[in-house]
């Protein structure tokens, strides 16, 4: 399982899950606080573009396929925005 995390997933992606819930934890103590999905919005949102425009973060990570990140936090942003518009 260890050589699993080692071949797919890299300490970029760990900040960037971090991140995530960082900005998601300060949108909540705000006053008045920003609604859950708005955050994850902003945050996936930011994500995303860091992952897509960030040269440095995907050569590091290119043997890890970069592009998949770039998808899986585009994702989320677009489930969010779902949920957003509702």
């Amino acid at each position: 399982m260890a050589q699993w995390f080692k071949r797919f997933l890299s300490i970029d992606d760990l900040w960037s899950v971090l991140g995530y819930l960082l900005v998601i934890a300060f949108s909540q103590v705000n006053r008045p606080p920003l609604a859950l999905a708005a955050a994850s919005l902003l945050a996936s949102g930011m994500l995303a573009i860091i992952w897509l425009a960030g040269g440095t973060l995907r050569a590091r990570n290119a043997e890890r396929n970069a592009n998949a990140r770039v998808i899986a936090w585009a994702l989320v942003a677009v489930g969010s925005a779902v949920l957003v518009a509702r």
